[in-house]
């Protein structure tokens, strides 16, 4: 079977590409560009073909840094647009032709739909896997780029094949919006789907305990309260540590930030990493994944699986997070680390109890290898893919 996929240019979306390169004859994978990191790649086509790798091509690549007015209504658009036109051109590589166009992203799906009316994708199945979902915010630029995508939202979900949600509030949140699907349109919920394991070594004893953030550097990804719970508890004689993954316009910020609290040595910069093993080797000196958000109710957080959730589970690191993402219930319930709000003093406690505790890592180990076990995204997807077949 060939199924023809598109995903962003993170390592965490490359995640359903393997399971389709191992499990498909076929596969054709277009990776975009969209360019708000500082870092990324060029848009470009790898083909598979029986688990081999055959060839790639090279598009354009978008490297943005940029925010505001530019930001919205010059950047984004650019960056849209010269994807759209990598992603037609990619298409004419592979002739057009595919069993199943497997969308990992609202733009890919939209572009899939378009050409199969047309005529031109002669495509038996699109599977749209949505795993965003954005709250219309009160301010204009941000509402008016919004509302566009919902425009788009309101087409894709009523005339792709299938759409698989991350998360049941996702599922629900697009009902809430967007209200019934069409009875041809085909639901599914694809929880967890975590990477696959790398091997590398444990991280030495504590201290320093020593926490992972990985992510885009902005501010509803917390990483400001993150420093800053770095710096609570080194004021406190806690010896802790933050190794930081990640890229953005507010890289340059942070680290002056860092350096106006005097606690450089104790914050280490990695930039936007791409390479599963690059950063499990990262994670390897690492005992918590440092997962804090901010209670933004215009951000995506609350519906969506972090990438960075499935990430630290995959490596076997125990997770700090706070309560605002859905996933925060299994972290809870498979003990698998520590459920906080989204204060330094707060983290603080958790983190002290482990210095006078350090076995309770290991108990949080075994919650995070049985939480990977059952829904490793082999698993989930397996299951996902053999009903897809089997019924059509």
């Amino acid at each position: 079977m060939h199924v023809f996929t598109a995903e962003l240019p993170y390592e965490k979306d490359a995640v359903v590409t393997k399971f389709l390169v191992k499990n498909f004859y076929k596969v054709d994978d277009f990776i975009m560009s969209l360019g708000q990191m500082s870092n990324i790649p060029p848009s470009r086509l790898l083909s598979f073909e029986d688990g081999r790798f055959v060839s790639e091509k090279v598009f354009i690549k978008n490297n943005y840094k940029a925010s505001g007015l530019k930001l919205y209504f010059y950047y984004i658009p650019k960056a849209l647009i010269s994807v759209t036109w990598d992603l037609i051109r990619a298409l004419k590589h592979v002739n057009f032709k595919c069993d199943i166009f497997f969308a990992q992203h609202f733009l890919p799906a939209f572009v899939a739909i378009i050409l199969r009316k047309i005529g031109i994708l002669k495509c038996n199945k699109i599977i749209y896997w949505m795993f965003d979902f954005f709250l219309i915010p009160p301010e204009i630029i941000r509402s008016l780029y919004y509302r566009g995508i919902d425009l788009i939202q309101r087409f894709i979900r009523k005339n792709v094949d299938e759409i698989w949600y991350t998360t049941p509030r996702l599922l629900e949140s697009d009902k809430n919006r967007f209200g019934e699907l069409p009875a041809s349109v085909v639901t599914r919920l694809t929880n967890g789907c975590f990477f696959e394991k790398i091997p590398v070594k444990y991280p030495g004893k504590i201290p320093p305990l020593k926490l992972a953030f990985l992510g885009s550097i902005r501010t509803n990804n917390a990483i400001y309260e993150s420093v800053d719970t770095i710096d609570y508890c080194l004021r406190r004689g806690l010896k802790v540590e933050l190794h930081i993954i990640g890229s953005g316009p507010m890289e340059e910020r942070l680290k002056a930030y860092v350096n106006k609290k005097k606690i450089s040595k104790s914050v280490f910069f990695y930039g936007f990493v791409d390479d599963g093993v690059k950063i499990a080797r990262i994670f390897s000196k690492c005992h918590f994944g440092l997962a804090l958000y901010s209670a933004d109710p215009y951000g995506p957080n609350w519906f969506l699986t972090s990438g960075k959730f499935r990430r630290f589970i995959s490596q076997g690191l125990p997770v700090i997070v706070t309560s605002v993402p859905y996933f925060a219930k299994y972290i809870y319930e498979y003990n698998a680390g520590f459920v906080v709000d989204n204060d330094p003093a707060d983290i603080y406690e958790s983190l002290k109890r482990v210095f006078e505790k350090p076995s309770l890592l290991k108990t949080f180990k075994l919650g995070v290898d049985k939480l990977y076990s059952e829904y490793n995204t082999d698993r989930v997807f397996k299951l996902a893919f053999d009903s897809t077949i089997k019924n059509g």
